[in-house]
């Protein structure tokens, strides 16, 4: 049986991200077709990218996970360096109708700044440039880390797919990320939008859409004595949480009614405390699932996605979406089924409410909507068909 190594910068059950989630079910989706090898390191928080875990193999579920050391984890250098690229080219940050200028570091500069972001392992590197001829591909997840950025120069373009996580971010628009993208036989996007950023970005590359399933069970809704907006995922600005409780709070001001907001997942910011927001921490899945069968609406505040695999979840529940359109990819979602509402600021968030809180029947369609799309695009025979055709070129 041919082997295939997924490489990604950390793997944990505990871990809530897109990358991660992405890397774990395409290991599961190639298992029985493939010896599958995936190839991490042994951290777990981003903040210094310490070494937790033990390094070293083991077995689960058919996969065989190998964790390695990180020699650089995220230091004060490179918050430096993370300064600079905000001060010299913030004021210019990306828009979807406004291109960046070029951004004029010199290699080395980039490199630096992708090395010491962490996690830089060099046992890792050390691994692929001496035994990437075992592999008939090796899949790299996620564009930003230097797993993916010094794992592509260790291994040659015909053995390396990349599945870049894409959004539309300053780093992204360092020229070091476009130089690595053609590095590789083919690229993997996750959504047509994200291959659109790519194009904007990187040029006309080869590759393909391969998505990944979403989990489509019916659940039983969590029963609530109240309606309530469900929103799952990190609790970080990046993802727009500043900005949803900022909205959700002042529109509880203006708007009296027993809507309350719940949150589940990690808390990498405070969670206002305020009658009306509960937050949950970290949650299992199954409760997760019917929190959002029992939603009135889920909320994805994120501007910044590649797939969203939270958003789709609830969606393959009935539950209609409120999601911010400055994400391209949640604006697709949205469009594309008809199965919720996006906002740009407050007064359509409040529009957005009002409107879908005063019609249980224009819930109830969105909702079925939002399923029939998930079931016509994410289901994984189409998806784990178009991963193998990938890795075999086809």
């Amino acid at each position: 049986m041919s082997r295939v190594g997924i490489v990604v910068q950390r793997c944990h059950e505990d871990i809530v991200g897109g990358s991660e989630t992405l890397a774990w079910h395409y290991a599961e989706l190639l298992s029985d077709a493939y010896q599958v090898d995936l190839l991490t390191t042994t951290a777990i928080e981003t903040s210094e990218w310490a070494n937790t875990l033990p390094e070293g193999s083991q077995t689960k579920d058919d996969v065989r996970l190998v964790r390695f050391p990180v020699t650089i984890g995220r230091s004060v250098y490179w918050s430096g360096l993370n300064r600079r690229l905000l001060e010299e080219f913030g004021p210019i940050a990306p828009t979807r109708t406004q291109e960046v200028p070029h951004l004029d570091w010199t290699v080395a500069l980039q490199e630096d700044f992708i090395r010491h972001q962490g996690p830089y392992s060099e046992p890792l590197l050390r691994y692929l440039n001496e035994n990437w001829r075992d592999y008939r591909a090796l899949i790299f997840i996620t564009y930003l880390y230097p797993t993916t950025y010094f794992g592509l120069q260790q291994v040659p373009a015909s053995r390396a797919l990349f599945a870049p996580t894409l959004h539309d971010e300053l780093p992204a628009y360092l020229p070091a990320y476009k130089y690595a993208a053609r590095r590789v036989r083919e690229i993997v996007w996750l959504t047509a939008a994200e291959q659109r950023v790519g194009q904007k970005l990187w040029g006309d590359l080869p590759g393909r859409v391969v998505a990944m399933a979403i989990e489509t069970d019916v659940r039983e809704p969590q029963w609530m004595p109240v309606p309530y907006l469900l929103y799952s995922g990190r609790v970080d600005p990046n993802k727009g949480c500043v900005q949803l409780f900022d909205y959700f709070i002042t529109y509880k001001k203006t708007h009296p009614s027993p809507l309350r907001l719940i949150i589940t997942g990690k808390d990498d910011i405070p969670v206002p405390v305020h009658k009306d927001i509960e937050f949950r921490g970290f949650v299992s899945a199954e409760e997760k699932f019917r929190l959002m069968s029992g939603a009135m609406m889920f909320v994805s505040p994120s501007p910044n996605e590649s797939f969203s695999i939270v958003t789709l979840e609830a969606m393959a529940q009935n539950t209609p979406v409120l999601a911010n359109d400055a994400s391209t990819v949640l604006a697709d979602h949205i469009k594309d089924s008809g199965a919720g509402r996006v906002y740009s600021d407050y007064q359509t968030f409040t529009n957005a409410l009002n409107e879908l809180s005063a019609n249980e029947n224009l819930l109830t369609n969105m909702g079925q909507r939002g399923r029939d799309y998930v079931l016509s695009r994410y289901q994984t025979d189409a998806v784990k068909k178009s991963l193998i055709a990938a890795i075999e070129g086809e």
